[in-house]
């Protein structure tokens, strides 16, 4: 079982990072600081399988959208989280992962119905 969870984190790093721009690397000093409204921010924690369901999804149907991706166990990550929370108005006590702010959209957790809302709100970004 610890093995099984130990590739999963592991799987899930990759499936992340290969869903563009991450926090850390490929993104410029403005999607580090301040949410704007030209860019999609995937907020995840590694442990969350939400997160992983997430990622796939979204790399799978749509492999050429760039997004910010942010771990929010990164201080940096964190930070910028709470600014998601704050533009949308989202109480700290009820946030959770993934969450995808989307201009003037977002999404928080992850299942049908946020996929189908997701495949709605990504259309200006394409």
């Amino acid at each position: 079982m610890k093995l099984l969870k130990t590739f999963l984190v592991a799987l899930m790093f990759v499936f992340v990072g290969a869903c563009n721009d991450d926090l850390t690397s490929g993104a410029n000093a403005s999607t580090r600081n301040e949410i704007s409204n030209k860019y999609i921010y995937f907020f995840y924690q590694t442990t969350c399988p939400h997160c992983h369901h997430a990622s796939t999804y979204i790399r799978q149907k749509y492999p050429n959208l760039k997004m910010v991706n942010v771990d929010v166990k990164d201080t940096s990550g964190y930070n910028l989280f709470l600014k998601c929370a704050q533009k949308f108005h989202l109480s700290q006590s009820t946030l959770g992962t993934p969450l995808i702010c989307m201009g003037d959209y977002y999404i928080m957790g992850w299942s049908d119905v946020d996929a189908k809302r997701f495949d709605a709100y990504v259309q200006r970004f394409k």
